[in-house]
């Protein structure tokens, strides 16, 4: 289901364009409705909506303002509906990438054809995130070791596991490993791929790019960085050992991001 957002200062249309439009035929539903840009800007960010449509001449905050100030906070297409028909106005919205400009009184026709423009772009912006995140979910459902099971040979693998979370971020291996262990590494070895099914490699470079995962979500943070901070001095190597494992480049995942 497609979530729009409705900011409109005149109630008598906002309830109009909310209660007469046919949005279950669309594939749409109307999740929150604001009376000016500020409102807009709060019930936008908390909803997260795929759709806004929005008027430009608004007490408080205009629209044009509320979209500037959402545009690197949140992914969502805009469709403006205005009574000023003004050449500046249209010109700002296409510059913020605003997908229709609807002068009013809307025609039922114009603002549906418009929308189902607009939902079936989301709709093929959908299936390309999907096939990128579900990489990214299967990758993540190798199963972590628990770390409290302490009896018999799993004990070294527990152990070894708590190794590499306290120490990922550093040039880690098994022979360091096994010596703190007091075995040796080719039995390490056996043990680790028996309990958990992953090399002790294959483990450390999953969690290494779990954690990565979480670092890119900081938008002041550089790719470099982040491949610093979990283990790699090439952020080159990094990039293809992500994308390897994950199925999605660093750069594209925190872009989307």
């Amino acid at each position: 289901m497609v979530k729009v957002v409705v900011v409109e200062d005149e109630i008598l249309t906002r309830k109009g364009l909310v209660i007469t439009t046919p949005w279950e035929e669309l594939g749409c539903k109307v999740v929150g409705e604001a009376s000016n840009g500020s409102e807009g800007i709060e019930m936008i960010l908390r909803v997260k909506p795929h759709i806004v449509i929005t008027d430009v001449r608004m007490p408080k905050m205009d629209g044009i303002n509320m979209i500037k100030d959402l545009k690197n906070k949140i992914k969502a297409e805009y469709i403006i509906i205005s009574g000023y028909d003004e050449f500046k106005y249209a010109q700002q919205a296409i510059s913020l990438g605003v997908k229709e400009y609807l002068l009013k009184p809307v025609e039922d026709n114009e603002l549906y054809d418009a929308l189902e423009k607009i939902v079936n772009s989301v709709e093929s912006k959908k299936e390309e995130y999907e096939k990128e995140y579900n990489a990214i979910d299967e990758f993540f459902d190798f199963q972590e070791y628990q770390n409290n099971i302490t009896e018999g040979k799993k004990r070294y693998v527990s152990k070894a596991i708590k190794c590499i979370r306290n120490d990922y971020f550093n040039d880690i291996n098994i022979k360091e490993v096994a010596d703190k262990l007091y075995i040796t590494e080719s039995y390490l070895s056996r043990l680790f791929k028996k309990e958990t099914g992953y090399t002790f490699v294959d483990y450390l470079t999953r969690y290494r790019c779990k954690m990565a995962i979480s670092l890119l979500q900081d938008e002041h943070i550089r790719i470099y960085q982040v491949a610093e901070l979990v283990g790699f001095n090439d952020s080159r190597y990094f990039s293809s050992i992500f994308k390897k494992y994950v199925g999605i480049t660093p750069t594209k995942l925190k872009e989307q991001l």
